[in-house]
C-alpha cells in the first residue's frame, strides 16, 4: 500500500506530516469515538424520560378472548366488554396502569405469555398445578363449578354417568383438562372421547346436533345456555368448586401487586358487586327470551342482527375480509413475478443458481403447508402477537406469492415457442423477446387465474380469527357467543361470503370473453 505523506490536523489543531496509513489509523480511531460518543448520547436520551415522567402509568399487556359472554366478549360497536374485562379495566384505574388488551384464541394465552407477547390473562381461568409452572395467580375473583349439559332425553348427575361418552368442551379450558384426565382433582371421566371446540356456543351446538352426549362448561354459562336454547337442560358437578383468577407473566411481581392491590380496592369501594349484580342477574337472559317468545323467528333475527347493532359486527368484518385480501393478492403478485422470473431464467439458461434454488424450495414449502399454520407461526413466532393485520396480509401474501407465481410461470411456458423464435430472429435480445412478445400474450393466459386467485383468497382469511382479527367468519363466532345461536349467525356469514364470490365470479366471466374478443 502507498505510504506517502499527508497534512492532518492533530488535536490542538496545528497540521502534522504523517503517512497514509498513520492517517487511516487515526480516522478509524476518531471514527470509534464518534460511535461511542452517539451511543451514550442515546442511552442518556432514553434514560431522560423514564426520570422526567416519573407519574406516567405503567401499560400492561393482557390477554383475553372475546367469545365467553358474559365474562369477555364484544359489544356492538366492536369494543371488549365483560364482566372480566370491566373489572380489570377498574382494577387498573385503582391501581394507577393502563391496561392494552389483546384478544387471542383462548388455546393461544398461556403460549403467548410464556413468550412474553402479553403480561396477564383475564380470560376466566381456574389454578392449576399445571398451569402454575407457567405463571403466576392473581389473588382469587370469582369461584363457580363445573356443570354438565345434557340434552332432555338423557339424565346425568356427576362425571360416572358419562363413562365412555362423548363430550364437547371448550379447547384449553378447566373442562378440557377434566374431560381428558389432565387435571383429576375435580373427579375423572374414563374413557370419554373428548371433542375439543374454539368456543361454547360450538360445543352446545355439537350437542344439540347429537354430535356429543354431554358439554362440561362453567355452571354460569351453563345456566345461560339452557336458558337460551330448548332441549337441553344442565346440573352442577358435585366437588367442582374452583377458584378463578388472573394469570401473571411468571416472576414478573410488579404486575401481580398491582392487580392484586387494585382487585382489593374494588371489593372495598363496592365496584366488584355492581359489576358481579350487572352481569350474572339473570335479567338479560329472560329479556332474551321474553323477545324470542313474542315475536317468534321474526324475533329471533331481530335479536341477532338488529338489537345492539350486531349487523356491524358483519359489516366490519367484511371490510377486513376484502382489505386483507386485496392487500395480500398485490403483495402476491409482486412477490409471484419476481419468484417466476428467477425459475425462468434460470430454466433459460439451463443452469440451476442459488436464487432459483431458494424460489423452488419457497414455493415448494409454502404449497406444502396449510395456510393456518404459516398465518400462526407468522403472527406468534415473527411478530409476536403484534400488528395482526400487518402480520395477516404479510402471511397471505407469502402464501399467494407461491402460488400466483407458478401461475406466472405457467402463463409464459403456455405461449408458443415459435414466438420466441420469431423474436429472436428479428433481432432481438432474449430479454426484449420476454418483454415485447412473450409475455404480452401470456397476460391473456394469466389474468383470469389470478381472478381466480383472489376468490380463494378471500375464502381463505376466514381463518384469521385463529389471531384474534374479526373478519367475517369471526365476526359470525362473535354474534353466537353473544346470542347463543349457532345456525343463523353462520349461515349469514355463508350468505355474504357467496354473494361476494358470485359477483367476482360474473365480473371474471365477463373479462375473459372480452379477451376471447380481442384474439
Amino acid at each position: 500500500m502507498d505510504n506517502s505523506l499527508l497534512a492532518v490536523r492533530d488535536i490542538n489543531h496545528k497540521y502534522i506530516v504523517v503517512g497514509r496509513r498513520s492517517a487511516m489509523k487515526m480516522d478509524r480511531k476518531c471514527w470509534l469515538n464518534r460511535v461511542i460518543v452517539c451511543f451514550l448520547m442515546m442511552i442518556i436520551i432514553i434514560q431522560i424520560p423514564m426520570h422526567a415522567y416519573p407519574d406516567e402509568k405503567r401499560t400492561v399487556a393482557i390477554g383475553t378472548n372475546a367469545e365467553y359472554a358474559p365474562f369477555e366478549y364484544l359489544d356492538s360497536n366492536g369494543d371488549l366488554t365483560g364482566f372480566d374485562i370491566d373489572l380489570m379495566n377498574a382494577i387498573a384505574k385503582e391501581a394507577g396502569f393502563e391496561v392494552k388488551w389483546v384478544d387471542l384464541p383462548f388455546d393461544s394465552l398461556l403460549g403467548s405469555i410464556e413468550a412474553g407477547d402479553i403480561e396477564a390473562i383475564a380470560a376466566s381461568i381456574a389454578p392449576t398445578e399445571e398451569r402454575a409452572k407457567s405463571v403466576d395467580f392473581s389473588d382469587v375473583y370469582y369461584s363457580g363449578s363445573q356443570s354438565l349439559v345434557y340434552r332432555t332425553d338423557e339424565k346425568y348427575t356427576d362425571f360416572s354417568d358419562i363413562k365412555g361418552r362423548t363430550i364437547a368442551v371448550l379447547e384449553g379450558s378447566q373442562s378440557d383438562m377434566i374431560a381428558s384426565g389432565e387435571n383429576t382433582d375435580y373427579g375423572v371421566v374414563e374413557d370419554a372421547t373428548v371433542k375439543r371446540f374454539k368456543n361454547a356456543s360450538s360445543a352446545i351446538m355439537e350437542l344439540k346436533n347429537k354430535g356429543a352426549d354431554a358439554v362440561i362448561i362453567d355452571t354460569i354459562i351453563a345456566e345461560i345456555f339452557c336458558k337460551q336454547t330448548d332441549g337441553i337442560e344442565a346440573v352442577p358437578v358435585k366437588g367442582t368448586e374452583e377458584d378463578t383468577v388472573f394469570c401473571i407473566e411468571k416472576g414478573n411481581t410488579e404486575i401481580t401487586e398491582l392487580i392484586n392491590d387494585g382487585l382489593a380496592k374494588v371489593k372495598e369501594n363496592g365496584t366488584y358487586d355492581t359489576l358481579y349484580a350487572k352481569y350474572f342477574s339473570g335479567e338479560e337472559s329472560e329479556q332474551i327470551i321474553a323477545t324470542q317468545e313474542e315475536d317468534g323467528f321474526i324475533g329471533t333475527l331481530k335479536f341477532i342482527f338488529v338489537q345492539d347493532n350486531r349487523w356491524k359486527y358483519y359489516v366490519n368484518g367484511l371490510g377486513t375480509t376484502l382489505i386483507v385480501s386485496l392487500l395480500s393478492v398485490l403483495i402476491g403478485v409482486i412477490l409471484g413475478l419476481l419468484v417466476a422470473i428467477i425459475r425462468i431464467n434460470a430454466e433459460h439458461r439451463g443452469k440451476r443458481t442459488i436464487a432459483s434454488s431458494v424460489a423452488a424450495f419457497y414455493v415448494d414449502v409454502i404449497r406444502g403447508t396449510p395456510s393456518v399454520l404459516q398465518l400462526m407461526i407468522v403472527y406468534f413466532a415473527v411478530f409476536h402477537s403484534r400488528l395482526g393485520y400487518i402480520a395477516a396480509v404479510a402471511s397471505f401474501g407469502i402464501n399467494s406469492g407461491a402460488y400466483v407465481s407458478e401461475v406466472i410461470r405457467g402463463g409464459i411456458q403456455a405461449v408458443d415457442k415459435g414466438q420466441s423464435e420469431a423474436g429472436r430472429s428479428l433481432g432481438l435480445s432474449y430479454n426484449d423477446t420476454m418483454r415485447f412478445v412473450v409475455i404480452p400474450q401470456a397476460v391473456k393466459n394469466i389474468l383470469p387465474a389470478m381472478g381466480n386467485e383472489f376468490i380463494q383468497l378471500i375464502k381463505e382469511t376466514s381463518i384469521l380469527g385463529y389471531v384474534g382479527i374479526v373478519d367475517l367468519t369471526k365476526a359470525a363466532s362473535y354474534v353466537s357467543s353473544r346470542t347463543y345461536q349457532m345456525f343463523i349467525p353462520l349461515l349469514a356469514a355463508g350468505i355474504v361470503y357467496y354473494l361476494i364470490v358470485k359477483v367476482l365470479s360474473i365480473l371474471l366471466g365477463k373479462f375473459e370473453r372480452r379477451l376471447k374478443e380481442s384474439d
